[in-house]
């Protein structure tokens, strides 16, 4: 019993200690990355608490690393979001709207046009849509390739006269900054609502990235699309005026849509292994009638995968269009 005790109190240590190293180093780490002389004062912290159980007793030892951990927590929470850092170049504009009866008037709509991932022409506009003009939305997966489990998801919605505007929860990059999971662990990151063209959210991630890419019809009333939509804009209007940081577990481009999907299924949505992992996303939107059900979910993700469609389109003022034309079936990648 004495082992067992030993033991866990061990472990204690060891994940306290570590926890806190991470925390101390990444918490509010900018483009110069993480700072790993703060990191060193957990292991000031890892050797207190061992002096402490080996001249005082086990209990004392874990006193102090659970009392140092709190501290460390206390001293994360004192990090504030911004909406006025040195952002990337495309996530330098934040967009918001102005809603007046059922016209919604988006500002900061990102149109950019990529000659490669690291090329391109930076275009922003404005432009008003009518909700009572909704003709659907639709769900997007990207997985990532290489990377397990791993993807990004949006939602586009369409409208009457031919347009689309595609909604992308993201990490808003400071100038330099590159994406960590562990870091949005650590209030490193804003959280960001891009607005943007299909040409530039899906091209860039279909023809510039060469992800896999999955466009599926929203199967959802006019009400429910409408109420999806307006959700999503008074979230991203939220943000404008009082930024939230991106979270890993539990604020990431999935566990934000999931919020909004609730305004679309027609049952709760389930938090489990599919946000967390959301390249399986698709699995619950299709357990969940969210789209197509009338075949297997690999015969569905075969007839919405869009990438050799969005490749024929590239540049072409009718992408939207194209990337949804009929096509035969075929055997597409599976996330």
């Amino acid at each position: 019993m004495r082992f067992l005790k030993n033991g866990i109190a061990g472990v204690l240590l060891l994940v306290g200690g570590a926890w806190a190293a991470l925390a101390l180093a990444l918490t509010g780490a900018g483009p110069e990355g993480a700072h790993p002389g703060r990191a060193l004062l957990a292991v000031a912290l890892v050797g207190a608490a061992v002096a402490a159980w080996r001249w005082r007793s086990r209990r004392w030892g874990v006193a102090v690393v659970l009392a140092g951990c709190a501290a460390v927590y206390g001293w994360v929470r004192t990090e504030h979001p911004s909406n006025t850092r040195d952002w990337a170049p495309d996530l330098a504009r934040a967009p918001w709207a102005e809603i007046t009866g059922t016209r919604v008037t988006l500002h900061e709509v990102r149109d950019f046009r990529y000659r490669s991932t690291t090329d391109w022409e930076p275009a922003w506009y404005t432009a008003t849509y009518d909700t009572d003009a909704l003709t659907g939305a639709s769900f997007i997966v990207e997985p990532f390739s290489g990377f397990y489990g791993a993807a990004h998801t949006m939602v586009s919605f369409s409208f009457q006269d031919g347009r689309h505007v595609v909604f992308s929860v993201e990490v808003r990059r400071e100038k330099g900054e590159t994406f960590s999971a562990v870091g949005g662990l650590f209030r490193r990151f804003e959280l960001a609502y891009v607005v943007g063209d299909e040409r530039d959210l899906i091209q860039l991630r279909s023809n510039h990235r060469h992800d896999d890419v999955y466009l599926y019809p929203v199967q959802a009333s006019k009400e429910r699309v409408t109420a999806f939509f307006l959700d999503m804009v008074q979230r991203m209007n939220g943000l404008h005026t009082a930024p939230e940081f991106y979270d890993t577990l539990t604020s990431n481009c999935t566990t934000n849509l999931v919020r909004h999907f609730e305004k679309v299924a027609t049952k709760d949505v389930p938090y489990d292994h599919r946000t967390l992992m959301p390249a399986f996303a698709d699995e619950l939107a299709y357990e969940l009638g969210i789209i197509d059900t009338d075949v297997p979910l690999e015969q569905v993700r075969a007839r919405y995968h869009i990438n050799a469609r969005a490749l024929a389109a590239q540049g072409q003022d009718d992408f939207s269009q194209r990337i949804r034309a009929p096509q035969a079936t075929a055997t597409a990648p599976a996330p």
